[in-house]
């Protein structure tokens, strides 16, 4: 292989890792501020890349009233720490821990949620923190 095309590989390589990295950051979201609200599920996207749950609060006025939409890592992740698709329906009441989303918008990264008999659903990206 030239010089010039072992460059351009090279470039090439390097700004794919950076979109990759880019994608999986979680800048998005204030890791340092944790918060918790109550509310009844009312919508479940299990789906790849990220499961994302629509969440009504309890709330009926305020900064957290609303409607309020939680990313989750992907169905694999999920998965291998014990949920299921059926884990979290709509209707479910729960109790969720969240990242913030840094902007202030209605939602958030899930980190935990304790349903109403008490049941706690937490997922490891790493199979050792389980």
């Amino acid at each position: 292989m030239s010089p010039k095309a072992m460059s351009i590989a090279a470039c090439l390589t390097l700004s794919l890792v950076g979109a990759a990295a880019a994608h999986h950051s979680n800048a998005a979201y204030d890791s340092d501020h944790p918060q918790t609200v109550q509310g009844t599920v009312k919508q479940v996207n299990w789906s790849n890349p990220h499961i994302s749950f629509i969440v009504e609060t309890d709330v009926k006025e305020g900064p957290q009233s609303g409607t309020w939409v939680f990313e989750v890592s992907s169905p694999g992740v999920l998965t291998r720490s014990g949920w299921t698709k059926r884990a979290l329906q709509p209707g479910d009441h729960a109790t969720f821990t969240y990242l913030p989303l840094r902007d202030g918008k209605a939602g958030g990264y899930l980190r935990k949620v304790v349903l109403q008999d008490g049941k706690e659903l937490t997922y490891s990206l790493n199979s050792g923190e389980q």
